[in-house]
């Protein structure tokens, strides 16, 4: 999963570099926050495209908003409509195609709608017949993970506009699915704290580790693939090396960039230093 071609960032050195970090904030009028439960929370999901040229969001009332990074007013978003969900808990561009995404959540037999931002509408759905929480694309743009609430993963192929293969977790809840960068390996991270990964095709278990000593919620690999962190109910984030699967360390504070609105998911962008969080307000932190 490694790719040796890759600079780190020393503690020492970061300060200076995110120095010239400015926040854009992305805000929505027509947006309004539902109290009371995270699941009303307005925004829950935000994702770059490959490009880094839009960001994609979805929440409360199965909203999907395509956002102009370069410009801040709402008028230059573009709004896909019609993705019969209640609440849109995961978008995920496509990772071969900067104009094409899917979106998934709750409602509507647990539909799973792919678009074309171009024309603002759906290309292509396929139910899963449940509640989704989680979606991956492979690395081929073909095939996509789909997590349901009631602990099945379905997977889709778009050539057959299908589910062709369902994975059964039992009593241990899927918060998160995620492809390696090759797509031989689908990773799944567990309400009890443990990561497992699984060949792809084959879906044949090939390794598990106790990730957290509590809810294992989310898992990113790093762009050069030899680290994945992870973070959990135990309040930790932990980095993982994928020679070997052994911890290597639980994090060290490296910089903060201070906000007025809570985070509910990051999204770093492909290429460029900066990233994007969700509250009510989207801050684009970008180096200038």
């Amino acid at each position: 999963m490694s790719n040796q071609n890759t600079r780190y960032l020393s503690r020492s050195a970061a300060p200076k570099y995110f120095s010239d970090i400015q926040i854009r904030a992305f805000h929505d009028p027509n947006a309004r926050h539902h109290p009371g439960s995270h699941s009303g929370t307005i925004l829950r999901t935000v994702a770059w495209n490959n490009l880094g040229s839009r960001i994609a969001t979805g929440g409360a009332g199965g909203n999907v908003k395509i956002w102009n990074p370069e410009k801040a007013d709402v008028r230059s978003s573009t709004d896909l409509k019609g993705t019969g969900l209640q609440t849109t808990e995961k978008v995920q561009w496509d990772p071969t195609h900067a104009e094409r995404l899917a979106s998934c959540g709750v409602g509507d037999s647990g539909v799973v709608k792919f678009w074309d931002y171009r024309t603002a509408k759906a290309t292509q759905d396929i139910k899963t017949g449940g509640d989704n929480y989680s979606l991956s694309y492979h690395p081929d743009a073909y095939v996509v993970a789909v997590g349901r609430k009631d602990n099945k993963i379905k997977i889709l192929d778009l050539r057959q506009n299908a589910v062709v293969n369902t994975i059964d977790e039992g009593n241990d809840t899927t918060f998160q699915t995620t492809f390696s960068h090759n797509g031989t390996i689908l990773l799944q991270t567990h309400a009890s704290g443990k990561i497992v990964l699984r060949s792809y095709p084959s879906l044949e278990i090939i390794y598990t580790f106790n990730a957290h000593t509590a809810g294992c919620y989310c898992l990113d690999i790093s762009p050069s693939g030899k680290y994945i962190a992870t973070g959990g109910n135990d309040a930790l984030i932990s980095l993982w090396d994928t020679t070997d699967w052994m911890h290597v360390e639980s994090g060290e504070y490296v910089h903060e960039i201070k906000a007025n609105y809570p985070a509910h998911a990051v999204a770093w962008h492909p290429s460029k230093v900066g990233s994007s969080f969700l509250g009510i307000v989207i801050p684009i932190y970008r180096s200038v």
